[in-house]
């Protein structure tokens, strides 16, 4: 496999996040959720309080054109701040 950036291509790796990337993302979400009808049942609360989405809501959110630009901005972003460091 090809690496990129020190990376094998394919391979994923966690990222840390700032507020205003977790900001954007969740506003990405709310306005995919927005179309849903409301009643759509869309996630639940775990034991431990932790928000849990169900899968086809997931793959929604993750499939929207306007999530997966800021995503892709995002990551793009971190690759760029990652180059610079090295």
């Amino acid at each position: 496999m090809a690496e990129a950036g020190g990376v094998a291509e394919g391979q994923r790796r966690e990222r840390r996040l700032e507020a205003k990337d977790v900001e954007a993302i969740f506003r990405a979400f709310a306005e995919v959720l927005r179309e849903l009808p409301p009643d759509t049942e869309a996630g639940w609360l775990d034991a431990e309080g932790d928000l849990r989405l169900a899968p086809d809501i997931g793959r929604k959110l993750r499939t929207a054109r306007g999530v997966r630009d800021l995503l892709r901005q995002i990551r793009l972003e971190q690759n760029e701040r990652d180059a610079e460091q090295s």
